[in-house]
């Protein structure tokens, strides 16, 4: 299958798809952004709606900005090599180069682009928000090795699995990243607890007390989730009088959507609404281990954990261990906590653990901010001592910057 899949890919990328280097704008920096999903231009974009036109270049399509073509024709001789590192691996390494073959396979090939990448676009700050995909990998490695300033702009809830930090500079979303991180050992270059440039453009909801009784509920799957499973869910919601709008993760598949028509049930597009949307027009939201559920409470939704899948899931983002979020284990459970909504809601504290810009002079500032720290980086001026208006060293923390509150 894996093999199906590469040659699949390699006939698709030589035959039928062509592929252009981006032209250099006139006034051009150096400054090359790469984020390659909808997810991690979410991080970027608020970035670069600060930045002068024509300092950087921005490669968004994995399709149009990556030469895959060349990539794949470059690795097919490696197969021997990925053979030879199988044969000599644990049991546990074999099972995940067996089922992600074609990832190891073509590392060789984007290693090598990656390098051409960084030489033909002349590139002197290289911006990423990802940090563990393939060809950011080699990004990261190749401009360490060339010399190259490298920054990393988190574009989403990490676990404690993430590779360690290997960037100049780091902007995190608060403590409980860099907690993560530390996992993978201590980071490289300076890390500032800046908070998610992510959540610039999220209008929170304003606070009462007590909050509103709840009557929309917004239900949010991804693919863990099972359909029949999330299909009761809402019969049951229905019958205690909620209305329901369902958002599927972008990659779920499909949606049986004549069922949710019929029951009278609302759908949030996640190609053509925002998270930010989604969750403005709901009262309380609903889901499975997601990262959505830091959107929900940055925006002072309610939120519950509750589990769709036929499987056990681990809380691997630490939202219900740390008060983020509350759990519901059945329906009982569930009913009571949609009762209380008050009682959902996280306090300061937790939500500056996890976003450390929440309440402080920064918080939809990030990106004009970052723009700017990027900036003085490329021109090869000291950020350390440019930020100090925004930022302080933590005294206990070499090389860890934290707000200035």
């Amino acid at each position: 299958k894996q093999l199906a899949i590469y040659f699949g890919q390699l006939f698709f990328y030589t035959f039928l798809h062509r592929f252009k280097y981006k032209a250099m704008p006139e006034n051009y920096k150096g400054i090359l952004f790469v984020g390659f999903s909808k997810n991690n231009q979410r991080s970027l974009t608020p970035i670069i709606q600060n930045m002068q036109s024509g300092d950087y270049i921005s490669l968004e399509h994995h399709k149009d900005d990556v030469n895959k073509r060349k990539a794949w024709w470059i690795s097919l001789p490696y197969i021997f090599t990925v053979i030879k590192t199988y044969r000599k691996s644990d049991a546990q390494t074999r099972k995940r180069i067996k089922r992600f073959f074609t990832d190891f396979w073509t590392t060789y090939g984007l290693y090598h682009i990656a390098e051409e990448y960084l030489i033909h676009y002349k590139v002197n700050t290289l911006v990423l928000s990802n940090d563990h995909n393939t060809l950011h990998r080699c990004l990261i490695l190749r401009a360490k090795e060339m010399g190259i300033k490298t920054v990393y702009v988190q574009h989403a809830s990490v676990t404690a699995k993430f590779p360690k930090l290997l960037f100049d500079y780091s902007f995190l979303d608060g403590e409980e990243t860099f907690e993560k991180y530390l996992c993978a050992g201590q980071p490289e270059g300076n890390v500032f607890l800046s908070g998610g440039v992510r959540f610039d453009n999220y209008h929170r909801k304003p606070l009462t007390e007590p909050i509103p009784s709840i009557h929309t509920i917004g239900v949010a799957i991804n693919m863990v989730d099972d359909f029949e499973r999330v299909k009761e869910l809402c019969l049951f919601l229905i019958r205690n009088d909620f209305k329901i709008v369902l958002r599927p993760h972008p990659r779920y598949g499909a949606i049986n959507r004549n069922w949710l028509t019929e029951n009278g049930i609302m759908f949030s597009d996640p190609t053509t609404e925002s998270s930010s949307d989604f969750i403005s027009h709901i009262d309380c939201m609903i889901s499975n281990q997601s990262a959505i559920h830091l959107d929900a409470a940055i925006m002072n939704c309610p939120s519950v954990l509750f589990n769709f899948s036929t499987k056990g899931i681990d809380d691997y983002y630490s939202f219900v261990k740390n008060g983020l979020t509350k759990e519901a284990r059945n329906y009982d459970e569930l009913k009571s906590l949609l009762a209380k909504p008050n009682q959902l809601m996280p306090a300061n504290g937790i939500l500056r653990y996890y976003n450390a810009n929440c309440n402080t002079p920064l918080y939809g500032r990030l990106g004009e901010i970052i723009a700017s720290y990027i900036s003085i980086i490329s021109s090869n001026r000291n950020l350390e001592s440019e930020s100090s208006k925004d930022f302080r060293e933590d005294e206990n923390r070499p090389r860890v910057y934290l707000i200035r509150i």
